[in-house]
């Protein structure tokens, strides 16, 4: 990804704006890349509900054209901030596993046991190419959102932070660009980074 925004939007403008849930906000970044609505899905974002507004990351592989509403910053990311060694972060996700007799095909569920959730992000983060010294991780919450008028629908979503070690780059870069876990349209799998070493 080469672009990190930041966007701050009023909450009363949020209302006026009809942005109910996760699935609404994915709808209305994607018209900050105009001419690309067919395209796959090339960015990944953060919702965080501050007490008067919503502030919100953007990470994405095209530059943005802001919208007539919220506040928008946009960074060009440089190649070196991905190439440090420590990082504090902090990852919003919706964990989750697959039951029943073939796994790869099975019934996604939540994750909600701390054990587990601590279990997941290890093995997240073996794949994601770095390990962790110490983190923090949240109580779930489900969040629910409507798609293109359909039933009402839940993720479960949990929040760790703490201080990774990168061990394979290459694997690091991917995670960064690509996210952690699923769910990732509805706002999930975005590392959140500050270098440290």
């Amino acid at each position: 990804m080469k672009y990190l925004t930041r966007i701050i939007v009023d909450k009363k403008e949020v209302a006026s704006l009809e942005l109910f849930d996760n699935y609404c906000w994915h709808k209305a970044l994607w018209k900050a890349f105009p001419g690309h609505n067919d395209d796959e899905r090339s960015f990944l974002f953060r919702i965080d509900d501050k007490q008067t507004c919503f502030q919100v990351y953007l990470l994405s592989e095209l530059p943005v054209t802001p919208p007539a509403w919220g506040h928008w910053v946009t960074k060009k990311i440089s190649s070196a901030y991905i190439d440090y060694k420590k990082y504090l972060f902090q990852l919003r996700v919706n964990p989750t596993k697959r039951i029943g007799k073939d796994v790869d095909k099975g019934k996604r569920v939540g994750i909600y046991k701390e054990e587990d959730l601590k279990v997941w992000l290890t093995r997240k983060a073996e794949q994601a190419g770095f390990i962790i010294a110490n983190f923090a991780v949240s109580k779930p919450i489900t969040e629910y959102f409507r798609k293109n008028g359909s039933k009402q629908n839940k993720v479960s979503r949990v929040d760790f932070d703490g201080i990774l070690e990168v061990v394979d780059k290459e694997k690091f870069k991917k995670a960064f660009n690509d996210g952690l876990g699923s769910a990732k349209s509805l706002g999930y799998g975005m590392l959140i980074l500050k270098p440290i070493e």
